[in-house]
């Protein structure tokens, strides 16, 4: 039986496999095995890691569930992060998740907070304000003048929308394009609204 050397009791402790732990971000800390939980990307798993003489750290992460791999580097650091629990960086996660969600005016996609992901979600999805509903327009004005010749010319705003020969159909030009215009404006929200929700 041979006797171990310091140094290769030294390996041995550093290449037992320890309890992978959970992180919220890439960072040197991380050991082989570890997670790695950015929200909105696949949950990296740390393959194989290794330093280099001026600080930095080489990963080689792939995601739990995909076959590919990626070669991390990072800078070195001066402070160590500790590592999340599981129930934390479900609970950030759902918070970042329910803000993106409130944002974009989306309905939310649970209303109980059963588990922290949920309790994150609807906590993220409350904490942003929802727009302020803009003022309604008033409708425009309307004008019908005569240009001395023969023509009556409709002004609705600042802009002419035709010209008629009475100025009974000069004001039913006028009237058909201000309603043409408030429907537009009603079917672009309700388009908007649609998306929305």
């Amino acid at each position: 039986m041979t006797q171990l050397t310091e140094v290769q009791t030294v390996e041995a402790v550093n290449n037992q496999v320890s309890t992978p732990k959970t992180w919220d971000r890439a960072t040197t800390a991380v050991n082989i095995g570890d997670r790695i939980c950015i929200p909105f990307t696949p949950i990296m798993e740390v393959v194989d890691k290794d330093v280099y003489l001026d600080g930095r750290v080489w990963l080689l992460v792939k995601p739990n569930s995909g076959s590919y791999t990626e070669e991390w580097v990072l800078d070195a650091e001066d402070e160590v992060q500790q590592p999340l629990f599981k129930e934390e960086t479900e609970y950030k996660q759902g918070f970042e998740h329910g803000k993106l969600d409130a944002a974009k005016r989306l309905p939310p996609i649970c209303a109980q907070a059963e588990c922290q992901y949920s309790k994150g979600y609807l906590k993220g999805y409350s904490s942003t304000p929802t727009p302020q509903q803009t003022k309604t327009p008033t409708a425009p004005s309307w004008v019908v003048r005569y240009d001395g010749e023969y023509w009556y010319k409709v002004w609705v705003g600042d802009r002419i929308v035709g010209k008629a020969s009475t100025h009974e159909k000069a004001e039913q030009l006028a009237q058909k394009a201000i309603a043409s215009k408030k429907f537009q404006q009603e079917h672009r929200e309700r388009v908007l609204a649609a998306y929305a929700g």
